[in-house]
């Protein structure tokens, strides 16, 4: 149907359907500390979201020998399936604070609906504190089965500073196996207790009510 005189195609878009340049965020994702990657897996069910952490040539510790080293992306964390649906408020709190160089908002959680995560090639640039508090909560749900503890890990997570996601997440990631197990399971108790604690779902709903 024709455009009335006067209406643009961007006025007859459906209300509440975000506008995206998604060739600026493919190319902002390239160079923004974290990258959160909207993808598919063969061994875990859609929809599938990857953190991943930009590392700076000057920060490698693998560059001996290159002649020209560039940046390299390395994975932090992976959320999938009904744990994606069940976390879309989490993800959406996060991501909005999410802004461009101008400090102009990239309407990010705009893409947190139930079709926006159907997408499955798009990197979206994620900002250290938005990555950080991202690639902790990714890392810190694996193993947990129940999805409203690991809402609820996301929930706290999202409380957290920009310096404590950081510290924590340089913790749960360090190189020391026993150093990092210990981080993890230690974190996560106290983020969401232990499962089948019946005090957990209490904190869950009064973290929902607010919002």
């Amino acid at each position: 149907m024709a455009a009335k005189p006067g209406q643009t195609r961007n006025a007859r878009q459906k209300p509440g359907k975000a506008q995206f340049d998604e060739a600026n965020l493919q190319r902002l994702a390239k160079k923004s500390p974290y990258a959160l990657r909207l993808t598919r897996h063969k061994k875990v069910p859609p929809p599938v979201m990857v953190i991943k952490e930009r590392i700076a040539p000057e920060d490698r510790d693998d560059i001996e020998g290159l002649t020209n080293p560039r940046a390299k992306h390395v994975d932090r964390g992976i959320l999938h399936g009904e744990s994606v649906r069940a976390c879309l408020p989490v993800l959406k709190r996060i991501l909005e604070e999410v802004k461009d160089d101008q400090g102009i908002s990239l309407n990010l959680e705009k893409l947190m609906t139930v079709e926006g995560i159907k997408r499955t090639d798009l990197n979206l640039p994620l900002d250290e504190a938005a990555g950080a508090r991202l690639a902790l909560f990714f890392r810190l749900q694996t193993k947990v089965k129940d999805t409203d503890r690991i809402e609820l890990i996301g929930r706290r997570v999202a409380m957290f500073s920009r310096e404590e996601a950081v510290y924590w997440l340089a913790n749960v990631t360090t190189s020391d196996p026993a150093l990092r197990s210990w981080a993890v399971s230690g974190l996560r108790m106290m983020l969401c207790g232990e499962s089948g604690d019946p005090r957990a779902n209490r904190i869950l709903e009064r973290l929902r009510a607010r919002g």
